[in-house]
Order: C-alpha cells, then structure tokens, then sequence
C-alpha cells in the first residue's frame, strides 16, 4: 500500500511541477494560445504565481514524507 501511495503522490507531484514549470517559463500569450484562455484574464506576474504556487505544491508532495520532517504537510499539500 505504502509503495502504491508513493506511486501516486510521485505522478502527481510530476504533473503539478510540469504544469507551474510552464506556466513560469512560457509567456501568457503562448499559454491562452495552447488552449489555456483562463491566463487572458490574469496578469502576467499573476500568471507566474499561479505557476510557482503549483510548483511549491508538487514539492510539498514529496518532501515532508520523503525526509520525514512535518509528514503531515505532504496531506495539506495534496
């Protein structure tokens, strides 16, 4: 069970960190032109937060539970 949960929580942490990675890196206009037009409606700088947000979330995921610091946070994080 344990192992299957790490699966998960792994894959998800992945699609979290792939997610915010784009939204930082690539600019809003290329974002709503990929099929994200919610980013037309936001800043660029508000954009980006939403992106480190989702990054530090992906983090989250792992961390706490991984170096056994707080493992708690990995649940509030998810």
């Amino acid at each position: 069970m344990n192992t299957t949960l790490w699966i998960i929580a792994s894959i998800l942490a992945l699609a979290f960190l792939a997610a915010g990675l784009m939204k930082i890196s690539q600019p809003k206009e290329k974002l709503a032109a990929s099929g994200m037009a919610w980013a037309e409606g936001f800043s660029p700088g508000s954009v980006r937060a939403i992106g480190a947000v989702e990054a530090l979330g992906a983090l989250g995921l792992i961390l706490p539970a991984a170096l056994g610091i707080a493992p708690a946070l990995a649940a509030w994080a998810a």
